[in-house]
């Protein structure tokens, strides 16, 4: 009788131990569901730059300035999904887009993946879709892509706002230790079989080395490039517990880009969106 009370009583206390556990785990430390995107979500690609891109328009108004939502590297569009919610039920136009091999979007075999070439071809996909003014939330490779378009005069010039996440201007100011991480070692896993679902016929692999080499080499935006930038026109948001960028680099951004808004996000890491959506999107919000 005693053994079993005691049995009973180590396993109430195991399960409340673990419940506590799981509840006092800080969300910097999580990697949360992927979330869905609002529906509508349509299956069509356009054929830009030589590539079958993926993107779609949610609230969109004539004459409005739409928000582009550009995801992480090996991420998709759904990523933003729950950030994305939250500004479609607040009436802003929002698109979101899947980069080249990213998601919906296809790749060539000899395609070589540089943040200049995914610049012009989103600058590509958005004036073939008629969008000829736009606001843009670069998230990660997405920020970076979002520098490399802005120092281009060309694929900046129908940016109207830039708000720079998880972004860095050389890849020695990302965390060389990140590739380590159990978070990224999850977030890799879940991509490959993301992969698999929008793309069936698609090689996880060879894509992922392709991001990686990219990644791993790029960008190399200078400080002098930085400094061409209108700073008025961007924010650089950093994380509390950012661990795939260098915890200095915003405010190294921020000192680059001469007028520019820096704001870091407390309590969460880079998945911030998927961390805190509500604390992402109303950073958004007010900055656009």
């Amino acid at each position: 009788m005693i053994f079993s009370s005691l049995v009973a009583w180590t396993a109430l206390l195991s399960g409340v131990n673990g419940l506590a556990i799981r509840q006092s785990t800080p969300v910097w430390l999580t990697l949360p569901a992927t979330p869905e995107l609002p529906s509508p979500i349509n299956t069509k690609t356009t054929l830009i730059n030589g590539v079958q891109l993926w993107m779609q328009k949610y609230n969109e108004k004539a004459n409005a300035t739409p928000i582009v939502m550009d995801h992480g590297g090996l991420g998709y569009s759904a990523y933003f999904g729950s950030v994305i919610s939250r500004l479609v039920a607040k009436g802003h136009y929002v698109i979101a887009v899947d980069r080249r091999g990213h998601g919906r979007s296809t790749f060539n075999a000899n395609d070589v993946f540089t943040y200049d070439q995914m610049a012009l071809d989103i600058h590509a996909q958005l004036a073939a879709a008629g969008v000829t003014k736009y606001n843009v939330v670069g998230w990660s490779d997405g920020a970076m892509t979002t520098l490399a378009a802005l120092i281009n005069r060309t694929t900046a010039k129908p940016i109207k706002k830039a708000f720079i996440f998880g972004g860095a201007a050389t890849a020695a100011q990302s965390n060389a230790t990140f590739g380590d991480t159990a978070i990224f070692a999850e977030f890799v896993s879940r991509c490959r079989t993301e992969y698999a679902q929008l793309q069936p016929t698609g090689n996880f692999s060879v894509f992922a080395n392709k991001v990686g080499t990219m990644e791993a080499t790029l960008p190399q935006i200078t400080d002098a490039q930085l400094g061409t930038i209108d700073g008025s026109k961007v924010i650089i948001v950093g994380a509390e517990h950012e661990e795939a960028i260098n915890l200095d680099v915003p405010a190294k951004l921020h000192a680059a880009i001469k007028g520019s808004k820096i704001q870091i996000l407390p309590g969460v890491s880079h998945f911030a969106p998927l961390q805190n959506p509500d604390q992402f999107a109303a950073a958004v919000e007010s900055f656009f």
